[in-house]
């Protein structure tokens, strides 16, 4: 009897401790976790290092036509591009580096490359997609791309005088007249003037307490171009104003370097052509805006034709670099230094032949060709007209 007791006790006792022993559960899993933990703290180092992604290629990793698509250019034009503002680029890095003791060695193993930095740059002006998705893809911030696409444009601007200019020597000029001549017989003409523009946007803190949020201006960019017969841009001018503010292409044309360079008598005997919108002058030829006369009908005719290549190289500009149609958001300077890097690449592009341009899609003009009515007829035009067009009589 005494020992069936003793065996019941100690089974009371077992099932008493396993219960127990279910009431403190969650301290042993804490335990054996804590446990894991420090076994794996105490883990030996891995000798072999953990291998890193490699970069996003542009020029290794795309197809030929893929790469012309979004970056507008092929990859040989692309190289030569980069060893062109390669140099220029990395001595300013090197100086903005210089500048910042403090995290230097960090910022040398994130930098991005100087070669993926340009392209990003060109890729972003051309718009093939969302700038968010274009700095994903070069595995950067949109921020960060902002700041290279301004530093490219500003290495890019530099170079600007060796691709953008008028003819200056007299074999340069008869080239040129005679591209536009052959267009359809217009003599003496050196360049066709044509405008767009482009809205910029620019974030700016208002300095009183009173008003502490962000105050947006908005302003214009109104951009002028000279081209020559094969769509070359031979000048160019940048004017900002408020959107408030409402210029004309004959107000931004007055205030041009290119109106005070043929008063100057720089370009003597030769002639500007340009549209109904502008007002003619001894240098700057328009249509004439009531054609009675076949020799008037006829000169307008030729004018339009020869006028024809400035359409089209705005045109071509817009299409391969969609930031031109798209509101801007950053400092004006910036923007200015964007359109000179934007008609230097396309300059670079057409005297390379890339065959990334595409001219034939560009159609001729469906629309009337007269905009606004100008009351200003110069003698100029007239004697031009009796003299170069006088074999068309009534």
């Amino acid at each position: 009897m005494d020992i069936e007791t003793i065996e019941r006790f100690q089974n009371d006792l077992d099932d008493l401790n396993a219960f127990q022993t279910f009431l403190n559960m969650d301290q042993i899993i804490r335990r054996i976790h804590c446990n894991k933990q420090l076994a794996r703290f105490c883990a030996p180092l891995r000798t072999k290092p953990k291998r890193r992604r490699r970069r996003f290629n542009p020029l290794i990793d795309l197809r030929e036509n893929e790469f012309q698509y979004s970056y507008r250019f092929s990859k040989d034009s692309m190289k030569r591009i980069i060893e062109m503002i390669k140099d220029d680029l990395e001595i300013e890095q090197q100086q903005h580096n210089s500048t910042n003791d403090e995290g230097h060695m960090k910022m040398q193993k994130s930098q991005v490359p100087v070669e993926k930095q340009i392209m990003a740059a060109v890729r972003y002006w051309g718009r093939t997609e969302h700038p968010e998705v274009t700095a994903q893809i070069h595995g950067v911030t949109l921020k960060t791309l902002m700041k290279i696409s301004k530093r490219v444009a500003e290495a890019l601007s530099y170079n600007a005088s060796r691709y953008i200019r008028m003819p200056c020597l007299l074999a340069e000029k008869e080239k040129v007249a005679k591209g536009f001549y052959d267009l359809a017989h217009m003599p003496q003409v050196i360049g066709a003037v044509n405008h767009t523009q482009m809205k910029c946007k620019r974030n700016k803190i208002a300095t009183t307490t009173e008003q502490p949020e962000p105050n947006i201006a908005e302003h214009m960019l109104h951009i002028q171009i000279v081209t020559d017969a094969s769509l070359k841009i031979r000048d160019l001018d940048c004017h900002l104003a408020k959107a408030a503010e409402r210029k004309t292409p004959a107000d931004i044309f007055a205030q041009s370097r290119i109106k005070e360079r043929f008063e100057q008598n720089e370009f003597r005997g030769r002639l500007l052509l340009g549209d109904s919108v502008l007002k003619c002058s001894s240098y700057l030829y328009t249509p004439v805006l009531y054609a009675v006369t076949l020799s008037e009908q006829a000169y307008n005719s030729s004018l339009r034709l020869t006028h024809e290549p400035a359409r089209k190289c705005l045109k071509l500009l817009e299409k391969r670099f969609g930031i031109l149609n798209d509101e801007f958001h950053g400092s004006h300077t910036t923007a200015r230094h964007i359109v000179v890097a934007l008609v230097l690449l396309h300059n670079m592009a057409l005297e390379w032949k890339d065959v990334a341009i595409d001219i034939t899609s560009l159609k001729d003009a469906e629309t009337q060709y007269y905009e606004t009515p100008i009351n200003t007829e110069e003698r100029s035009r007239a004697e031009f007209i009796k003299n170069h067009f006088s074999n068309f009589k009534n």
